[in-house]
């Protein structure tokens, strides 16, 4: 047990260092950004450029709906909820960012608006993110609602 000790203290310093520090920092502000970029595609009702900011396996869960499972799915989905919305604005806020590797769980809010400026929803999300040829994508994608029905 004691030969152990100097090895997981050497794990946890390894894992602390200012490589890994910056590892994590790159993530986040590119997880961050790509927030920022689905809000902006959502906001002018781009259905392909909300698909293509997804990892080809990935899914959206949706309240309300089945699950949208691959890219192809995942833009249908949105052309759907896109003409349901005519012209309403998404705000989203990152409050968490995650990461493990090529793995990163994003956690935040966002709140909806109708065209006219009307709140229409608001609540949490999780967004669990993964790193595909060197580019940080949308591997699973989950919401909710935090109005009463």
């Amino acid at each position: 047990m004691r030969r152990l000790v100097p090895l997981i203290c050497g794990a946890l310093l390894a894992l602390n260092s200012p490589a890994l520090a910056q590892h994590h920092t790159d993530a986040d502000a590119a997880i961050r950004a790509g927030s920022q970029q689905w809000a902006a595609a959502w906001n002018a009702g781009d259905a392909a450029a909300l698909a293509a900011l997804y990892a080809e396996d990935a899914a959206v869960m949706a309240p309300g709906a089945e699950p949208a499972t691959g890219r192809a799915a995942i833009a249908k989905h949105f052309e759907s909820s896109l003409k349901t919305a005519s012209g309403g604005q998404d705000k989203i806020e990152t409050l968490q960012v995650m990461v493990a590797g090529d793995w990163a769980v994003e956690v935040g809010k966002f709140a909806a608006t109708a065209a006219d400026g009307s709140h229409v929803d608001h609540g949490p999300y999780i967004a669990v993110w993964k790193k595909v040829d060197d580019k940080w994508m949308l591997y699973r994608d989950i919401w909710n609602s935090s109005m009463s029905q």
